[in-house]
């Protein structure tokens, strides 16, 4: 490995940077979710893709009014979806990666709760219908936002559209977590697009590290950081994917700001002795 930069993350960095537009703007997250899977797949032509979801939307808003009854929004969109595109969650093989790269999402037409919600609001939004993700501890739904005499609705995106209540909601936490983690009413609010798209990228981490692939978990980070520049732990992981990659200078900045603003860590001490090495090896190699 050398410790040159590798051009290709930064290209993608401002890719998405661009696709997410200035803090505070409308976020279209199966767009941006798109621009990550391009970065697994170089070449992606993520246009086809926004055209199809674009498609299925119109094939919606044909159907249903914005003005009808909640349930009857949703009964339509599950119909459409799950009954005649054949969208379902795979339980098969919910580590496989491509569960996470929405452009095989729309192929195979199966994914994880987190893809599968991205691309139910973004149908539902091109249709001129409000759904929201729910990022529920371990379990992403979609619910509608209702207005004051409007009943609200919970979707189980995984599993073909199945209407959950609030006790639904409530043992799906627990089934994940246990009982040691108390059911908070705020779980069951509407996320932001960028909130999902973190969810979306931490999954995308998670599963590369699991594999042993650590310049896709590093591109996940990199994306991560885009969306938070200041997430000091996100900024401690690629230092440390990136001393393991032989970016030594690279990771060595990463490491020295997370000991500067982090200096009370648990891991501060073995972040301090991983910094020392570096900057040995920094030493060894100067002229």
């Amino acid at each position: 490995m050398t410790d040159t930069p590798d051009q290709s993350l930064d290209v993608l960095a401002e890719q998405f940077r661009t696709t997410l537009g200035e803090p505070g703007q409308p976020v279209g997250p199966a767009r941006a979710a798109l621009v990550v899977a391009q970065g697994e797949q170089p070449g992606l032509d993520t246009d086809l893709y926004e055209a199809q979801l674009r498609d299925w939307g119109r094939r919606l808003e044909a159907r249903v009014h914005p003005a009808a009854e909640p349930l009857a929004q949703v009964e339509t969109a599950n119909e459409l979806l799950f009954g005649e595109l054949g969208f379902r969650g795979n339980e098969e093989d919910y580590a496989e990666p491509r569960n996470l790269l929405l452009d095989q999402v729309i192929e195979r037409r199966t994914g994880i709760p987190i893809t599968l919600a991205i691309i139910y609001v973004e149908v539902c939004r091109a249709a001129g219908l409000d759904m929201r993700g729910v990022g529920m501890p371990g379990h992403v739904i979609v619910r509608n936002v209702a207005r004051p005499d409007e009943e609200t609705l919970f979707v189980d995106v995984f599993r073909q559209g199945a209407l959950l209540t609030v006790a639904d909601c409530e043992g799906i936490v627990r089934s994940i977590y246990g009982s040691a983690t108390p059911f908070r009413e705020h779980f069951l609010d509407p996320v932001t697009p960028r909130q999902l798209l973190q969810r979306l990228l931490h999954n995308l981490k998670a599963n590369a590290l699991r594999r042993g692939d650590e310049e896709q978990a590093e591109r996940a980070i990199e994306l991560l950081l885009v969306l938070a520049p200041w997430d000091l732990d996100e900024m401690r992981d690629r230092g440390r994917l990136r001393e393991r990659l032989g970016r030594y200078a690279e990771a060595l900045t990463d490491l020295e700001t997370y000991l500067e603003y982090r200096p009370g860590a648990r891991d501060a001490a073995t972040i301090a002795d991983t910094v020392r090495s570096l900057r040995r090896h920094a030493g060894a190699e100067a002229p």
